[in-house]
C-alpha cells in the first residue's frame, strides 16, 4: 500500500479551496492525508474548514511569512509518515478521479520504487480554458521545471531533508526540485508518467508575476546549476520573449472572441 500526503496551502481563496477539496474527495484511491495550511484567511475559509466532515483532513490555520513558509510547514508535516508528498494548492485539482491510482500503478510497475515522479498536466486560464502541457526530460532542468509541482510526487524519506528556500519569493519550487533531484539516478529513481495528472490554476501569484519569477530563475541557475552568466541570462531572454508572446497572443484571442 502506498500512502500520499497531499499538501494544500491557501489564503483567502475559499472558492479555489473548495474546488481542490472536491477533486481530492473524488479520488478512487483513498490512502491519503489532506494537509491544509491556511494563512489565517478572513474570507470564510477557516469556518468552512472547521465544519468540514473529512477524517483525512489535517488543518492548520495561522499567520505565515508567505507561500513558501506555508509550503515548508506542509512539507515538515507531510514527511512525518512514509510515502509520497504532492503539493496541490487551492484552485488546483486532479485531472480525473483516477489520478492517484495511476501514480500507484506507475510506482508498483517500476523495477524499483522511484524517489521522484512527475506527469503531464493541463493549464487552466482565468476564463476556464484548458491547454495541454507536457513534462520535460529531467536532463533539461536547466531550461525550467520538468512539470508543474501539482503533477510531481516526492518520496518522503528523501524530501525530509529538503526545504523551499524562502529568499526566493516566486521560484523557490524550481530551486527545491533542482536540489531534490541532485544525485538521483535518472534511469531508476526518476519516473515520468506520460499522462495528465492535474489541472494547474494559472491565476496564482507566480503566474501573475511571471517576469519577476524569471529574474529569480537566473540566480537559481547560476547558484544551484552552476551555469555561467552568459547562458543563464541567455535563457532569461528566451523565456522573457516566450512569456511576452504568450501574453500578447492571449490578449489577441480575447479581443477576437
Amino acid at each position: 500500500m502506498i500512502n500520499f500526503s497531499i499538501v494544500t496551502i491557501t489564503w483567502n481563496n475559499l472558492a479555489g479551496l473548495q474546488k481542490t477539496y472536491e477533486s481530492i474527495a473524488r479520488q478512487k484511491y483513498r490512502h491519503y492525508r489532506w494537509i491544509v495550511i491556511d494563512g489565517a484567511s478572513t474570507d470564510g475559509s477557516v469556518e468552512w474548514l472547521a465544519q468540514l466532515n473529512e477524517p483525512r483532513a489535517e488543518i492548520t490555520s495561522e499567520a505565515d511569512k508567505g507561500i513558501y513558509d506555508a509550503m515548508n510547514k506542509g512539507l515538515v508535516q507531510a514527511t512525518e509518515t512514509p510515502g509520497y508528498t504532492l503539493f496541490m494548492n487551492s484552485g488546483d485539482r486532479f485531472y480525473d478521479d483516477s489520478s492517484l491510482q495511476k501514480v500507484v500503478q506507475a510506482v508498483t510497475g517500476a523495477a524499483a520504487a522511484p524517489k521522484y515522479l512527475y506527469g503531464d498536466y493541463f493549464l487552466e486560464s482565468a476564463e476556464g480554458k484548458l491547454t495541454a502541457a507536457y513534462g520535460k526530460s529531467i536532463d533539461k532542468i536547466s531550461l525550467g521545471m520538468p512539470s508543474c509541482h501539482q503533477a510531481m510526487y516526492f518520496e518522503n524519506a528523501h524530501l525530509r531533508h529538503i526545504r523551499f528556500r524562502q529568499n526566493y519569493q516566486l521560484s523557490a519550487d524550481y530551486c527545491m526540485i533542482i536540489e531534490f533531484v541532485r544525485g538521483l539516478d535518472a534511469a531508476t529513481q526518476i519516473l515520468h508518467i506520460r499522462t495528465p495528472l492535474c489541472i494547474f490554476d494559472m491565476t496564482g501569484i507566480s503566474q501573475r508575476r511571471r517576469f519577476a519569477a524569471l529574474r529569480e530563475d537566473v540566480h537559481i541557475r547560476m547558484q544551484y546549476l552552476k551555469l555561467g552568466a552568459t547562458k543563464a541570462y541567455g535563457l532569461y531572454g528566451l523565456h522573457f520573449l516566450h512569456t511576452h508572446s504568450k501574453i500578447l497572443r492571449a490578449a489577441l484571442e480575447k479581443r477576437l472572441s
